[in-house]
């Protein structure tokens, strides 16, 4: 028995480990895999968005999305409960789950965002070709310039966040020409 070689042995010297069965035990431990996002950074890949895209996620509308799978098989057997025919609780049942997270603004409008699909596929990803799309699809979502204010705007905006504290605005002029500041 002694001079009968061990697996390791028959299988050459490349193969050193531990045997169990037909398996050796070092070839079976998992390696770590290489990914472009680190684990540590996943929730932030799936709660938040790039930091050059201008469309940033609603993070706090997430928790609101709701499907309900059981809606349409409910609705079918309460229909089957009254007593009508499958014929009629088919034709009868509703097109849309009334409790689905509503889409967005952009969903309202398709012929605007397959109008700016096909500009951005016909110009091969130039965004600058495409910029009108871009701002029309801007507007749909709700986006706004920002606008300039003016100087009087801005006045008026301090004066109003400042309130009753301007009273001593008046105070501290006539105070100041009485006292001398070296």
């Amino acid at each position: 028995l002694a001079s009968q070689p061990t697996e390791a042995q028959a299988l050459g010297s490349r193969h050193q480990g531990t045997f169990i069965g037909p398996f050796l035990l070092e070839a079976m431990a998992p390696s770590i895999p290489k990914v472009a996002i680190p684990p540590e950074k996943w929730t932030a890949a799936v709660y938040s968005t790039p930091e050059s895209c201008l469309a940033k996620a609603e993070s706090d509308k997430l928790g609101a999305m709701r499907f309900d799978p059981s809606f349409f098989g409910q609705a079918y057997t309460q229909c089957l409960g009254r007593g009508l025919s499958h014929k009629e609780c088919v034709a009868g049942l509703p097109k849309v789950d009334s409790g689905i997270t509503p889409a967005g603004p952009l969903a309202s409008q398709p012929t605007e965002v397959s109008a700016a699909i096909a500009c951005i596929s016909e110009s091969s990803g130039d965004a600058e070709k495409c910029q009108s799309h871009f701002d029309a699809l801007a507007k749909l979502a709700g986006y706004k310039e920002e606008v300039k204010k003016s100087s009087t705007e801005k006045a008026s905006e301090f004066c109003s966040k400042a309130g009753w504290n301007l009273l001593a605005v008046p105070v501290l002029y006539v105070g100041l020409k009485f006292i001398k500041i070296k």
